[in-house]
């Protein structure tokens, strides 16, 4: 292709003013180097000059940082020792406020002073002044005194407030209802025990002993609150004890609501870095004093058992339930292992062991001083109605017994040298646990308590009558004793009693030798019943109606010797007694049933209707009667209904 004329030269032009601008863009170039080795030697030069400058400024610079710092600390000094020096005028000024009675100060006040004097103490102690010693020792009489007047003004509102509280109140409400402190007052102990807590907590300053006397004032007002029930506690029974009536139980429920209560108190009062201590502190001297009243009780009831049994019984129940309370209880006073109940119902539990063991013991010695004494009427002897009437509580205890018999172990309450009949143990058959256990040892209490009344009838070996008797009041006794009491018989023969075999423990102990001495005491009126016997004299093939003097004779005797007899029998026996008027009625049954009719048969035939000899159907064996007929029939049967009443 052929390139026009026009097109080169339109092209020679661009170039020409390419050219024309590169030549003006080298040259600004180098106007630039120029300008900018300008400025690099003048940079340079201010470097040079900055350098010089900053050796000249740099001491100078150092200079009066030092002289600030120079500065500042000598105004700290100044600072400093203005403010000890404010602490010696303070020590007069605060000694002045503490020193006046707090009752005529706003106790606010008060407490401000008082941490201005802790504030001087810890001020004036970080710094070593030989001079500040004097105001030291202003200082810490006076926080001493100010802590004092706080003490005192604790304890006497603290007194205040710690009344003796109405038993009737402790005892029929619920804790909750307890009456607390007024709540302005224990705003007041609050913020007077925070006071001198913070006091006790100062190394400078002295002890106050707050809290020694917040424990003595609460443990004093416990005691006093419970002092009824401790005392009531305390008095020997008279009479037989009624089941639930020990004042003892209330008095442990009382002791744990106020200690509940106790607990709640310094929690509102106290900081409760000191609540355990101060809660063992007021709750202690309480316990101990209720601890101790148990040891009494305990001892008590060891000499007095048959009687006070049930006390033992009723506690060990009521603090059984009780344990959780009072592991609750010793837990916030932190002595979970020095627990004083647990130990306490250790003792009674013991107690309640060792009776069973002694009772059975007693009942074995036939020379007890105890029941020496014999009644010379023949009636029921204390040992055996002492004996069933501890036998009748312990049935009202019938859990707790067996029970505490099992702890014993079947037959370790026997004295290994008399050891149990055996035949005892076989009645038991088929039977076990806790009823065979008690069973067995009221057959060891009631075969003890017939050898022991055996024994003790040969004390009337001088009158056989006056022994059956004897026997027969006790035997009766025990047996109707074991049949009225709910749930004995069952216990002692097992639960089927309506077919009691002829070897039952009953029959075998005493049921027997009961009839037996019945029939044996018949035997006393035998001379009077053959005295009536008479014979039918017949004549001729007819019947006799006049005596001839032998069978004359043969009557007066019988009447005399009946009539001695008799008297006799009267004279010694109406001194005995059968206070039992079921036993009275068996043992006259044949006397009114047999000789009364025999003797109201005899002297109807040897005398008239109107007592005079030789009436009609009668025969007549003497002209006078009355020397020989001492007694009508009404007579003998009054004079026997009379038999055994001791009047």
């Amino acid at each position: 292709m052929t390139i026009s004329a026009e097109g080169i030269r339109d092209n020679k032009t661009f170039l020409d003013e390419e050219i024309a601008e590169l030549g003006g863009l080298e040259t600004a170039l180098v106007k630039t180097n120029t300008v900018s080795t300008k400025m690099v030697d003048i940079l340079n030069s201010f470097d040079t000059r900055l350098a010089s400058l900053e050796s000249s400024v740099l001491p100078i610079h150092k200079s009066t940082q030092s002289l600030t710092r120079l500065a500042g600390n000598m105004n700290q000094t100044v600072a400093a020792l203005e403010a000890i020096l404010s602490y010696f005028d303070l020590a007069a000024q605060e000694e002045a406020i503490v020193s006046r009675p707090l009752a005529d100060q706003d106790l606010n006040s008060y407490l401000q002073s008082i941490g201005r004097i802790r504030e001087s103490l810890r001020a004036m102690s970080s710094v070593n002044l030989k001079a500040g010693d004097r105001v030291m020792q202003q200082l810490k009489r006076s926080l001493k005194v100010a802590g004092g007047q706080l003490d005192d003004q604790f304890k006497q509102l603290l007194s205040q407030s710690s009344q003796p509280l109405d038993l009737k109140v402790v005892t029929s409400s619920d804790r909750k209802d307890i009456p607390s402190f007024p709540h302005g007052a224990a705003q007041t102990l609050a913020t007077l025990a925070k006071s001198l807590a913070e006091i006790d907590a100062d190394a400078n300053a002295t002890p106050t002993g707050y809290l020694k006397s917040y424990c003595e004032i609460r443990a004093n007002c416990m005691i006093k609150s419970l002092t009824p029930l401790y005392q009531s506690s305390m008095v020997e029974l008279r009479g037989v004890y009624d089941k639930g009536s020990t004042p003892f139980i209330p008095y442990t429920a009382s002791l744990l609501k106020l200690c509940r209560n106790e607990a709640d108190l310094a929690d509102t009062l106290l900081d409760p870095k000191l609540l355990s201590l101060a809660f063992m502190g007021s709750i202690m001297p309480p316990i101990e004093q209720w601890v101790e009243t148990g040891r009494a009780i305990t001892r008590r009831v060891r000499k007095t058992y048959t009687s006070e049994v049930g006390i033992l019984f009723d506690v060990i129940e009521s603090m059984e339930s009780s344990m959780n309370t009072f592991e609750s209880v010793f837990g916030l006073a932190r002595r979970q292992k020095d627990n004083d109940a647990l130990e306490l119902l250790k003792s009674f539990k013991a107690a309640a062991m060792r009776t069973f063991i002694d009772f059975v013991s007693e009942l074995r010695n036939q020379n007890n001083s105890k029941y020496q004494a014999m009644p010379l009427d023949g009636t029921v002897h204390q040992l055996t109605s002492d004996t069933l009437s501890y036998m009748k509580r312990l049935m009202n205890y019938r859990p707790m017994v067996e029970s505490i018999l099992t702890l014993i172990g079947d037959g370790n309450w026997n004295n290994p040298e008399s050891g149990a009949s055996q035949n005892r143990r076989s009645q038991a058959a088929g039977r076990s646990g806790r009823s065979a256990v008690l069973q067995h040892y009221f057959a060891d209490v009631l075969e003890a308590l017939v050898q022991n009344i055996d024994a003790k009838s040969r004390f009337y070996k001088k009158s056989q009558s006056l022994t059956q008797l004897f026997l027969l009041n006790n035997y009766f006794y025990i047996s109707k004793s074991v049949r009225t009491t709910p749930g004995l018989l069952d216990v002692i023969n097992g639960p089927d009693t309506s077919n009691m075999p002829a070897t039952s423990l009953t029959s075998a102990v005493y049921e027997r030798p009961l009839k037996q001495n019945v029939d044996l005491y018949q035997d006393n009126w035998k001379s009077c019943v053959e005295h009536l016997m008479d014979v039918t004299y017949v004549h001729d093939g007819g019947v006799q109606q006049v005596l001839n003097s032998n069978q004359r004779q043969m009557v007066k005797d019988k009447f005399k010797n009946f009539n001695h007899d008799f008297d006799e029998l009267w004279k010694t026996q109406k001194q005995y007694s059968i206070p039992d008027v079921d036993l009275r009625a068996m043992v006259l049954k044949d006397i009114h049933q047999i000789m009364i009719p025999m003797y109201e048969k005899f002297l109807t035939k040897y005398t008239s209707s109107s007592g005079g000899a030789g009436g009609a159907g009668t025969m007549e064996f003497t002209k006078n009667a009355q020397k020989y007929i001492r007694y009508d029939v009404s007579m003998v049967k009054d004079m026997v209904n009379q038999f055994f009443t001791n009047t």
